[in-house]
């Protein structure tokens, strides 16, 4: 193979191992939950139901606090920075700078950020997880004919 030839053996190794790495942990909204609920001795009540929730929280969670800090500093990075240093005052380059970053290297961020959301919630959901499977009782809700 040629791609071995020019890496060489070594190099290739190590790029196949942390290619692994990070599909592992990009996945860890699904398994981390996964392991919560399915290693535990006592039964976890809808176990699969709870790694969905998780798994669509931590998605969620992340879009939301991309998004909620992006489009302002992507807005500020594309109308405002270009107006002042126009203008000679170079006010908020920091921002600018820190938006390029994250637009040109988002993926490096991507793993880490969605492994501490993943156990966060996890945690956070997994310790109240049988009160929100619990029917309610016969009395919490009575209809009321018209």
């Amino acid at each position: 193979m040629r791609a071995v030839e020019i890496f060489g053996p070594g190099l290739s190794a190590l790029i196949v191992a942390m290619a692994v790495v990070y599909c592992l942990i990009s996945f860890a909204p699904v398994w981390w939950p996964a392991l919560f609920a399915f290693r535990r001795r006592a039964a976890f009540p809808r176990p699969y139901l709870f790694v969905g929730t998780v798994a669509a929280l931590v998605y969620g969670v992340f879009s939301f606090l991309a998004f909620a800090i992006l489009v302002p500093v992507e807005a500020y990075s594309i109308f405002i920075a270009p107006q002042l240093e126009a203008a000679g005052i170079a006010y908020g380059a920091w921002v600018v700078r820190g938006a390029r970053f994250f637009v040109n290297y988002w993926w490096l961020l991507l793993p880490p950020v969605q492994f501490a959301l993943s156990w966060i919630i996890t945690l956070k959901v997994g310790r109240r997880w049988e009160h929100i499977c619990a029917a309610p009782s016969d009395t919490s809700f009575k209809s009321n004919p018209l």
